[in-house]
């Protein structure tokens, strides 16, 4: 844990459905992005608003969730172009992808997917890091997926 944020090993497997060792907040809604994540590939177009608009939901939990555990950043400190929840959506949705592409495609898809899924997770750890640091900070946006 990264002042109050989970590492990424504890996201990835929140993401993958093991139920966390503590309660955290960040990890329940990761867990909660991937089984959306799951549902939008077998909802029809028509049926992903209101997919989309819980998704947006939690995003919004995470990023309130991580001010409130993180310190203020320092006043110069760089702007990351996604806020955390956007970032531990789109993990879970590469986690979704990823156990897709293990069951149904080529093998050389499978680790392109894992490789990207492993770069994605590493970069939020280093995002953690960089908050808990307060050298960097996160956008104030409204999350729409």
């Amino acid at each position: 844990m990264t002042h109050g944020l989970p590492n990424k090993d504890a996201i990835l497997a929140a993401c993958r459905g093991f139920p966390p060792v503590q309660d955290d907040p960040i990890l329940d809604a990761a867990a909660e992005l991937a089984v959306l994540h799951q549902s939008r590939e077998q909802t029809p177009i028509s049926g992903l608003a209101g997919l989309d608009r819980h998704r947006g939901e939690l995003m919004s939990t995470i990023d309130c969730w991580v001010r409130m555990v993180t310190p203020v950043p320092f006043a110069a400190a760089r702007v990351h172009t996604h806020t955390m929840g956007q970032v531990i959506d789109r993990l879970a949705q590469l986690t979704v992808l990823t156990y897709i592409a293990l069951s149904a495609a080529y093998d050389e898809v499978f680790y392109d997917s894992t490789d990207f899924l492993d770069e994605l997770a590493d970069g939020y750890e280093f995002l953690a890091e960089e908050l808990a640091q307060g050298i960097r900070r996160l956008p104030v946006t409204t999350n729409t997926p």
